[in-house]
């Protein structure tokens, strides 16, 4: 027991010490001492896994561009204890044995105890499985930030999602479906046409498919919005089905191996310059910085996106479950395209 009168805790998480392949996922033991003044520490039940987080262990995300670091943006975890820092009661949420959502504001989930201040653990509702809440928070939020901080696109508007059966495409379908926009959306994977049907997407198979040629012939007066997060050419064919007063968001840039950030860079670019034109907008969605400017915004959305998944309005789904310490063969494995749907990461 330390001097504070809090436990030392130990536990395991993966650490990236050095960019590369899945080899560079390392199992490293960590030490949790007292929390600070307004911050928990919690036991980590389950591990959101996106696509970022394979990006940056190769290197290749331009938010994370320094090692060492833990992957890992979302997460599932039970209260230990809090750290009160005397401004008044301590909130209903920080209590000991309340499960908690979280999205970070910088990586760091890959861990069986995590210490975080109070403002970003959102209580999961009673009836909502621990796996089911971690897909949530990162895919979710983008989606909500996307169409209505950015786009800010009504009912009746028709819209492009770019990569519609991915976790964020289907998290804009289906909240796209319940605020009632038209969309028509990209894929290609097994399956996809009929997935995107039960949100009233359009399908549109990119490899078979110029999704510019279709949507010109469908919809010659233009659209109201696209969702990219290809980046490249991409943008700029996106761009020109725009209709007047209409809004191209970019949330991510696949960009080309190797040359991720700096296609990145250039796509933020393009993004900005064109944002300067008259007569269409621009936008670029990055919620890990987002979330950190406005804590109101964060915890109401994503409180709300809990309980509309409780309730069953909006279909979160687990495609894998893995234990923590699988993480570099979960890694292997999506890039090989060997796992479809969300991976969470359990610590026992």
């Amino acid at each position: 027991m330390s001097a504070s009168g809090y436990e030392e805790i130990r536990c395991q998480k993966i650490v990236v010490r050095h960019f590369g392949g899945i080899e560079v996922l390392e199992v490293a033991e960590a030490r949790l001492s007292a929390p600070p003044p307004g911050h928990a520490r919690l036991k980590v039940l389950a591990i959101g896994v996106g696509f970022t987080d394979l990006m940056a262990r190769a290197g290749d995300y331009i938010l994370q561009r320094t090692v060492p670091f833990t992957p890992g943006y979302e997460l599932v975890g039970e209260v230990v204890d809090y750290r009160g820092d005397g401004s008044g009661p301590d909130p209903e949420w920080v209590t000991p044995g309340t499960r908690v959502a979280v999205t970070l504001p910088k990586m760091g989930a890959y861990s069986g105890y995590v210490v975080l201040p109070s403002w970003l653990l959102v209580p999961v509702p009673h009836g909502l499985d621990s796996h089911v809440a971690a897909t949530i928070p990162l895919d979710y939020l983008t989606a909500v930030s996307v169409l209505a901080r950015h786009a800010r696109v009504a009912a009746g508007d028709t819209v492009l999602i770019q990569g519609a059966g991915g976790g964020v495409g289907q998290a804009l379908s289906q909240l796209g479906r319940l605020q009632g926009l038209r969309m028509y959306g990209t894929a290609s994977a097994a399956g996809s046409q009929e997935r995107l049907a039960g949100n009233d997407v359009r399908f549109i198979d990119y490899r078979r498919q110029d999704f510019e040629e279709v949507i010109r012939e469908r919809e010659p007066g233009g659209i109201q919005a696209v969702f990219d997060h290809i980046g490249g050419a991409n943008l700029g064919k996106g761009y020109r089905l725009l209709a007047a007063g209409g809004v191209l968001v970019s949330y991510a840039f696949a960009g080309r191996p190797g040359h991720t950030v700096a296609d990145t860079v250039r796509g933020a670019a393009w993004l900005k310059l064109k944002g300067l034109l008259p007569g269409k907008r621009t936008a670029l969605c990055m919620v890990p910085r987002e979330l950190k400017s406005d804590h109101a915004w964060y915890r109401q959305s994503l409180r709300r996106l809990l309980d509309m998944a409780d309730d069953g309005d909006i279909r979160a789904k687990v495609g894998a479950v893995f234990a923590l310490s699988e993480a570099a063969a979960v890694h292997g494995a999506l890039e090989r395209g060997e796992i479809v749907g969300k991976v969470v990461l359990t610590t026992g």
